[in-house]
């Protein structure tokens, strides 16, 4: 075909409808992808990913931590020099314990505590005396010493008594509040410029200890806090103090450090923290006091949570947000490939390139933690499946739009039913085939010879091409398959490959039918004396694939088919246009004037058999009254009447 026909256009067609899919495809991939970041499943895939990090670097070995916890635990408040007192009361023990890890060595401390009560305001009920007049003194002197390296704290509910907040000073007092993220888990922390000057009692610590950061940040825990941080019971700090050799100890533990000061008792101040799918520190690994650690909870203390973020910062454990434009890149990177692969793999593949694309995402994202850069973990792996996904239901699309187009092309030279199946299994049937009972038509142009001789060969093509047109047009209505074309005749078969409920009746309408478009096809073609014969049997054929594995052809086989192609020699003898077997007269209804015209033994067939027509004037090619009638003809000139 010349490339403007419609073949040479398809495969362009197709090449262009592969391209918008794939832009698509990449464009959608982009997008979702995009969207996944913040996603409130993100969290707990970076959490995950933490979990990860540690499992394939078990030994992984760290610097020392640079913050430790001092708490007010469950042993200490039970100890024999604490119990006795109520814990609004303690201030001026935590001016020994302060004084007392100062003096050892610590960088600069923080309370994780509102100190909203002060015992010097206490007055007796009864006589109003100021029982407790200068209680809270020794602490209020202490913050006033170590301005600029002790810090307490308030909350958004709670600020510390305006005696306390004034021995601390202007800068003396910041927020101890941490933000969790969409799913309720602490992870990052956003700190405010300078440091020295922020609300924060945080981004204090760490420039106090001479640190900087330039943007806000994700911790990257590699153990559960609780067994990891370095840690110190109130109790432990205020027994070491008491002897040379515990000082010498304190010193050892805190020297260096940043120390936070903070509640350790269950189910206060706590909140779900990333560490928390993480792996416990062994016991001979944690550095812990003499008096032991709480037991590890499902939520993390606060006061780990403030070490943890401190002491990210400062060992440089901590994953900042990429460059600008890097997760836009990595989407269209996993777009593209997920794009590539759904078009261009078998689908039956696409899910295992599916997972494959999410754990390459993943595991990019886990590089980037070593790398010290937060990769949303969702953007890769979303715009990876997305685009598998849109290209994949895309090409599904192709390949049935594909499916459609060769039904439709093909059947014009072969039946929509076998075109269907091939299409379907994508592949050819086997050779040979099932035995079934049809109806077989051979319908054949009289005159043909005649004419063709006085035409050019075009203006004969033209006229057989006018003639099986509208011949064809009758066979399919009836739902009859046009088997194949013999030079001036069409052979037709009913029931076969479709099925047809009463095929032998739909093969006599579609004769009459035909016959009563003669005008009509003379009128077109411009033949006058152009006429139709047409010949039907029914009977068992085989039905399927005849040929070769190179060359093959659907077809209709046997004797039926043979008997029907004599059966248009008795036609042509008997000047009809109709002729059928016995066997397709007496399956028609009673209201079919069926009416034998010869009965005999045809050429190369061993029995005899009866010939029938329908016994109206357009079956006839002459009329009636000057037709030669035979003697046997005249003796069986009644109408026929079979059993119904």
């Amino acid at each position: 075909m010349t490339s403007g026909g419609r073949i040479a256009d398809a495969p362009l067609g197709r090449k262009t409808l592969f391209a918008l899919i794939a832009l698509a495809a990449v464009g959608a991939g982009i997008a979702i992808g995009l969207t996944a970041k913040g996603a409130i499943w993100e969290g707990w895939v970076t959490d995950r990913l933490f979990q990860v990090r540690a499992m394939l670097t078990p030994g992984r070995k760290s610097a020392p931590a640079p913050v430790v916890v001092v708490g007010l635990d469950q042993t200490a408040l039970n100890s024999e020099r604490l119990a006795p007192i109520p814990r609004v009361l303690m201030t001026p023990v935590m001016a020994e314990a302060g004084q007392a890890v100062l003096d050892a060595g610590a960088r600069a401390l923080g309370y994780d505590f509102v100190f909203a009560y002060s015992a010097d305001a206490f007055a007796d009920p009864g006589t109003g005396e100021a029982r407790l007049k200068g209680f809270d003194q020794p602490f209020q002197r202490f913050l006033y010493r170590n301005r600029g390296n002790v810090f307490i704290a308030h909350t958004e509910v709670g600020v510390p008594h305006r005696s306390f907040s004034a021995a601390a000073g202007a800068g003396g007092v910041r927020s101890v509040t941490v933000t969790a993220e969409n799913d309720g888990v602490v992870r990052r922390h956003s700190p405010e410029f300078p440091l020295t000057e922020s609300s924060s009692l945080i981004d204090a610590l760490i420039g106090a200890a001479g640190f900087e950061v330039t943007e806000a940040y994700t911790t990257i825990p590699s153990a559960r806090l609780a067994v990891s941080i370095p840690y110190l019971s109130l109790l432990d700090v205020l027994k070491m103090q008491e002897t040379e050799t515990g000082r010498q100890d304190l010193r050892r533990f805190v020297d260096g450090r940043i120390v936070l000061f903070g509640g350790l008792l269950p189910y206060e101040d706590e909140h779900l923290y990333s560490d928390r799918f993480l792996p416990r520190t062994p016991a001979d690994l944690s550095e812990t006091g003499a008096s032991g650690r709480p037991r590890v909870q499902s939520y993390t203390a606060g006061v780990f949570i403030l070490a943890d973020l401190i002491g990210a910062a400062l060992s440089d454990r901590m994953a900042v947000a990429p460059a600008a434009g890097t997760l836009p890149a990595l989407a269209s990177v996993f777009s593209v490939a997920g794009t590539a692969a759904g078009l261009l793999l078998p689908l039956v593949a696409l899910p295992f390139v599916a997972v494959g694309g999410i754990l390459v995402g993943l595991g990019a994202s886990l590089v980037g933690l070593e790398a010290g850069v937060l990769l949303s973990p969702g953007v890769a792996p979303v715009a990876c499946v997305s685009a598998i996904i849109v290209s994949g239901i895309g090409k599904v699309g192709i390949l049935q739009r594909r499916q459609r187009s060769l039904v439709r092309l093909f059947g014009h030279y072969l039946a929509p039913d076998v075109i269907s199946r091939m299409a379907q299994s994508e592949q050819l049937p086997e050779l040979g085939g099932d035995t079934r009972n049809v109806v077989v038509a051979f319908i054949d142009i009289v005159g043909f010879t005649k004419m063709s001789e006085k035409l050019a060969d075009r203006d004969v093509v033209r006229v057989v091409n006018s003639c099986f047109d509208a011949i064809g047009q009758e066979i399919t209505a009836h739902h009859g398959y046009i088997d194949k074309y013999i030079g001036d005749a069409i052979m037709a078969v009913w029931n076969a490959p479709n099925t047809v409920e009463h095929p032998e009746q739909a093969a006599v309408d579609a004769a009459r039918e035909i016959i009563g478009k003669l005008d009509h096809i003379r009128e077109i073609t411009g033949q006058p004396p152009l006429d139709l014969r047409i010949a039907l049997n029914a009977g068992p054929v085989l039905v399927g694939d005849i040929g070769g594995e190179h060359r093959r052809s659907f077809t209709v086989m046997g004797t039926t088919v043979n008997t029907a192609s004599r059966i248009e020699s008795v036609a042509k003898d008997q000047k009809v246009r109709l002729a059928v077997s016995q066997s397709v007269a007496e399956k028609l209804p009673g209201s079919y004037p069926v009416r034998e015209i010869w009965s005999g033994q045809l050429r190369g067939l061993s029995s005899d058999i009866s010939v029938f027509t329908l016994d109206v004037p357009e079956m006839y090619m002459e009329p009636s009254d000057t037709r030669p009638v035979s003697k046997d003809e005249q003796d069986r000139s009644k109408l026929l009447n079979f059993p119904r």
